[in-house]
C-alpha cells in the first residue's frame, strides 16, 4: 500500500507544479485569452495527469511491481533519481512556453527538439535567454528544488503477495484511465481541447508535455477525400503556366526581413512606424495592403517564400516527415534559365535548417557566418549584424554573374534583442533595447544597403522583393492584436525603372511570390505551386496552427477545426458570416490537395 500512496503522493506534487506553471503561463499571455473561467484550469487538470502518467511509466512499474527487493537503499535511491532525470526536463520544456508561447501561438511540440537540433546556435542562445528571461529562470528553479524534496523512504510493510499483486492491478488500472485523460471512448489527444474551449484558449488547456509527448509519433497527414480528384484539382490546382515570354531577364532579390509585422511599417499605419527608409522606398514600389505570412516561425517562412510551399501541419515542413520529397524552388527553375542563384543569411550554418534547405532547394550557392570572417560583427547569438552582413552581400552580389536571383534573411530583430555598440551611442539610448530599436537598425541596414548597391551597374536591372518571415508577438496597434492581424506582413517590388509601382489590394500570402517571380521573368514552362500570382484575380491566403485551418478571402474569413466550417467577417472573429459554400470548398480542395501531394511526394510537376 505504502508504494500506491508514494505513487500517487508523486503525482499531487507535479500536479501542484503543472498548476502553478499554468497560472504563470495564463497571466504572462493575458493579451492573448478570451473569456477565460476557472474551467479551463480544471479541464487542464486532466491533461496535466494524462501526461504526468506517460512520463512516470518507469517509476509505476518500479515502485509497484511486487517484489521485496524495493526495499533497498539503493533500489529507492535509483527510483529516486530516475524521478527527477524524467520529470525535471518536462517541468524545463513546460515553462519554455509561457515566453515562446508568443512567438508561436501553440504549445510546442516534437519540432522543438528538431530545430534545436538544426544548427549549433543553442550554446550561444540558451544562456542568453536564461539571463533575459530571468525571472521565468528563477520560477524553473523554484519548482525543480520543491521537486527535489520529493523522496522515497520506505519501510517493510507486511501486505502479502497477493495484497500487493492486486495493487498492482489497481494502479495499472489508474494508469491507463489516467492516461486515456477518463473513461471515454478514446483516449485525449491535444485536438480535444478544442472541443472544451474557444480554439484562442486551447494553449490554457494544454501542457506542453502532453503535446510533446503526442507529437512524438503522430506526425503525418491523414488523407482528405471531400471531393474525386478530378473535381479537386477543377476547384484549386496547383498547376502553373504563364504563356508569356520576356526577351530581358531581370535580376531578382528577396529580402527577408525578421519580424517585420506590418504595424512596425509607417506606410501601412498614417506614418507610425519604425521603418522611416522602407516607407520612402513603398513612396516609388508596388505595395500590397493585404498580404500574410503562412506561418509564425522563420523555418516555416522560407520554404513558403522560396518554394511556395506552405506548412499546412504540425510541424513545419524543414522538420516534417516529408522534408524530403522533391520539390523545385525558384531556385531550381531559374538555375535552368541561366540564372546564378545564391542565398544569403548571416547565421551559423546550420540555423533554422536554412542551409540543408537551401541545398536541397538548388540553390547554387549559400554564405552565412562562417564565409563572412570577421567575428568582430557577430552579435553573440545568432549571427552577423544586419548593416555589415547586407554590406557584405552587396559587395558579393557585384561580383555575379547576370542575370541573378537572390535571397537575404536578416537577422538582427530576433530575440534576444541586441544593437552594435556603435549604432546604440549614435541613437544616443540607454533604454532597453527591444524590437522596436532592432526594427529601426534592420530598416537603416537596408538603407545602407541601398545606398551602396545604387552606385553598382547590375542595379537598374533588379527587381526587389521585400517582405517580412513572420510578425513579431509584441504588438503597439490594438487593430494587429487578433487572429488575422498576427499574420499581416508586408509584400513589396521595387525596380529602379519604377515599372512596379502603385497600391495592390489582392489578397495574397509568402506562398504566392514564387509564381508572382516567375510570371515578371517570363518565365514559360510548367511549374507546380500552393501558391498563385499575385497580379491574378484570385484573392486568397491561408495558414494553419494547432489544427485549425484559416482561409482569407475578399468576402470572408474561414476557420476549419475538425469537421466545422464557420465564417467571419472581421480580423477579431466577432461578426459571423453565413457560410459561402464557394469559399468552404476552396479550403476543402486545398486542404485534400496539399495533403495528397505531400504523403505521395507529388511537389512537382514531374511526376
Amino acid at each position: 500500500m505504502i508504494f500506491f500512496l508514494d505513487y500517487i503522493k508523486r503525482l499531487v506534487y507535479l500536479l501542484f507544479i503543472y498548476s502553478l506553471s499554468r497560472l504563470y503561463f495564463f497571466f504572462h499571455n493575458l493579451n492573448y485569452f478570451k473569456k477565460t473561467s476557472i474551467y479551463e484550469f480544471i479541464e487542464g487538470l486532466r491533461f496535466d495527469f494524462s501526461a504526468l502518467v506517460y512520463i512516470n511509466i518507469p517509476i509505476l512499474i518500479l515502485l509497484l511491481f511486487p517484489s521485496k527487493f524495493r526495499l533497498h537503499k539503493s533500489y529507492i535511491k535509483f527510483t529516486n533519481i530516475l524521478f527527477y532525470l524524467f520529470n525535471i526536463p518536462f517541468i524545463i520544456l513546460n515553462n519554455i512556453d509561457i515566453e515562446y508561447f508568443k512567438y508561436t501561438q501553440k504549445r510546442s511540440t516534437f519540432d522543438l527538439i528538431s530545430l534545436i537540433h538544426l544548427g549549433n546556435d543553442a550554446k550561444h542562445i540558451i544562456p542568453q535567454y536564461i539571463q533575459l528571461y530571468w525571472k521565468l529562470t528563477i520560477f524553473t528553479l523554484i519548482q525543480i528544488w520543491f521537486l527535489l524534496r520529493i523522496k522515497s523512504n520506505f519501510k517493510e510493510n507486511k501486505n502479502t503477495i497477493s495484497k500487493n499483486i492486486f495493487l498492482f492491478i489497481v494502479c495499472i488500472a489508474i494508469f491507463v484511465v489516467g492516461a486515456r485523460g477518463g473513461l471515454q471512448l478514446k483516449p485525449i489527444k491535444p485536438i480535444n481541447s478544442g472541443e472544451l474551449t474557444s480554439s484562442k484558449n486551447t494553449a490554457l488547456i494544454l501542457n506542453t508535455p502532453f503535446t510533446f509527448i503526442h507529437s512524438v509519433t503522430d506526425r503525418n497527414l491523414i488523407k482528405y477525400n471531400y471531393f474525386n480528384e478530378n473535381l479537386s484539382n477543377t476547384i484549386y490546382s496547383t498547376d502553373h503556366l504563364f504563356n508569356i515570354k520576356r526577351e530581358k531577364k531581370p535580376n531578382i532579390i528577396i529580402l527577408i526581413m525578421e519580424s517585420y509585422s506590418k504595424e512596425f511599417i509607417g506606410f501601412y499605419n498614417n506614418g507610425i512606424g519604425y521603418t522611416p527608409f522602407l516607407d520612402s522606398l513603398m513612396q516609388t514600389s508596388l505595395v500590397f495592403t493585404n498580404a500574410f505570412a503562412n506561418g509564425l516561425k522563420s523555418i516555416e517562412a522560407l520554404p513558403a517564400i522560396t518554394a511556395s510551399i506552405p506548412s499546412l501541419m504540425d510541424n513545419p515542413f524543414i522538420t516534417s516527415n516529408y522534408a524530403q520529397n522533391n520539390f523545385n524552388s525558384i531556385a531550381t527553375l531559374l538555375n535552368k534559365s541561366d540564372y546564378n542563384t545564391s542565398f544569403y543569411h548571416g547565421g551559423l550554418k546550420g540555423t533554422m535548417g536554412f542551409y540543408s534547405f537551401s541545398k536541397k532547394a538548388d540553390f547554387s550557392d549559400y554564405r552565412g557566418l562562417e564565409n563572412y570572417n570577421n567575428l568582430e560583427d557577430f552579435d553573440q547569438s545568432w549571427g552577423i549584424y544586419d548593416e555589415p552582413f547586407m554590406q557584405y552581400f552587396s559587395d558579393e552580389i557585384s561580383n555575379k554573374k547576370e542575370p541573378f536571383f537572390s535571397t537575404f534573411f536578416s537577422l538582427s530583430a530576433h530575440p534576444p534583442y541586441t544593437l552594435p555598440k556603435k549604432y546604440r551611442s549614435k541613437l544616443n539610448t540607454s533604454q532597453k533595447i527591444g524590437i522596436r530599436e532592432t526594427i529601426s537598425y534592420s530598416d537603416f541596414a537596408m538603407k545602407k544597403f541601398f545606398e551602396k548597391s545604387k552606385k553598382e551597374k547590375w542595379f537598374e536591372n533588379t527587381i526587389f522583393i521585400i517582405t517580412a518571415d513572420h510578425t513579431s508577438p509584441i504588438n503597439f496597434n490594438k487593430k494587429y492584436n487578433n487572429k488575422i492581424g498576427r499574420y499581416a506582413i508586408p509584400i513589396i517590388i521595387y525596380s529602379a525603372d519604377k515599372s512596379f509601382n502603385g497600391i495592390n489590394n489582392n489578397i495574397v500570402q509568402q506562398i504566392d511570390i514564387m509564381p508572382t517571380i516567375l510570371e515578371i521573368i517570363g518565365y514559360n514552362k510548367p511549374f507546380f505551386a500552393f501558391g498563385k500570382s499575385m497580379f491574378s484575380n484570385k484573392n486568397w491566403a491561408i495558414n494553419y496552427l494547432q489544427n485549425e485551418y484559416c482561409l482569407i478571402t475578399k468576402k470572408s474569413i474561414i476557420i476549419n477545426k475538425i469537421d466545422d466550417f464557420s465564417s467571419f467577417k472581421d480580423w477579431n472573429l466577432s461578426i459571423p458570416l453565413i457560410k459561402d459554400s464557394f469559399d468552404v470548398n476552396y479550403l476543402k480542395a486545398i486542404k485534400q490537395n496539399y495533403n495528397y501531394k505531400m504523403i505521395n511526394n507529388m511537389l512537382t510537376n514531374e511526376n
